[in-house]
């Protein structure tokens, strides 16, 4: 047990620093070119116990090789994916920012006014809405409406402005939209 440490300490100390540097020169993180040189050692290690090698420097620098192209490769597969993240967070923003500057609130608030209308109508006595929903909706004259429901055209007058005075309380907040 003992010669085989002091062989692997022999590889470490003779191929080491080398071996870090030559990893250093292309992935560029000590951190990484650490883990690199120390696993290619150990490969280089595990390997003459197996079989003599021929070059061990040569193997060596071949196995950095191999690993530093393995890290390289995997560090522009995630470069892709975080740019390509970013587009699509780019894409995702410009479209968020399109669909509100395009957004027209008059349509935003339609179904919501189109409640609060329908209720302040049906909030009304019967004949006052009835007397507005022929004037406003099916466009009868003030003359028109009279006739239908055997109302003189003053009382028209009275039920449209009663209408039009509950709606405009209830519709405040939306008046600017109108």
């Amino acid at each position: 047990m003992e010669r085989i440490t002091q062989d692997f300490n022999r590889l470490f100390k003779e191929y080491h620093q080398r071996s870090f540097l030559f990893a250093r020169s292309f992935v560029h993180v000590n951190e990484v070119a650490e883990d690199i040189a120390s696993d290619a050692l150990i490969v280089l290690w595990e390997r003459t116990r197996i079989e003599v090698v021929e070059s061990p420097k040569s193997f060596l620098f071949r196995v950095i090789k191999n690993k530093a192209l393995d890290y390289l490769k995997h560090q522009k597969i995630h470069r892709k994916l975080i740019s390509s993240i970013d587009d699509w967070d780019g894409i995702d923003l410009q479209l968020r920012i399109d669909t509100l500057e395009k957004m027209d609130e008059e349509f935003l608030f339609f179904k919501e006014i189109q409640e609060i209308t329908q209720r302040a109508l049906d909030s009304l006595p019967k004949k006052t809405r009835e007397v507005f929903v022929l004037s406003r909706q099916q466009q009868l004259s003030g003359k028109e409406i009279a006739e239908q429901l055997g109302i003189t055209v003053k009382g028209v007058e009275y039920h449209i402005t009663k209408t039009l005075r509950v709606l405009k309380i209830n519709l405040k907040d939306y008046l600017n939209v109108l």
